[in-house]
């Protein structure tokens, strides 16, 4: 299998076994209850430029009023947040949330 899909906290975990894999398949398991999505690319030491690019624009595209996370060892984008580990991913999407809604009581 190119990918494993979980559902945890009302995120969808993706985690790739293959970076060449259509995300397409994505946006259909985005639903009110599985609102945020995180990319799980851990298990890759090197990335290439074109492929982190390809994920990048993914998330533009997805993800307009959720969160976007990246979990990956090396720093490639200034325009999502990339974190090391999933639960510092679950923490981003935390305080994304009161973010939202501290803007939405002002």
């Amino acid at each position: 299998m190119q990918y494993q899909i979980e559902r945890q906290e009302g995120s969808l975990l993706v985690t790739l076994k293959d970076l060449a894999v259509d995300l397409s398949f994505i946006s259909s398991e985005l639903d009110d209850e599985y609102r945020h999505l995180i990319l799980d690319l851990s298990e890759f030491s090197e990335v290439s430029k074109e492929k982190l690019k390809n994920f990048i624009n993914f998330g533009k595209e997805v993800v307009e009023k959720n969160s976007f996370v990246i979990i990956c060892q090396m720093e490639f984008s200034e325009d999502f947040p990339i974190v090391p580990t999933l639960q510092e991913a679950f923490d981003l999407i935390e305080l994304e949330e009161i973010e939202r809604q501290l803007d939405i009581e002002i």
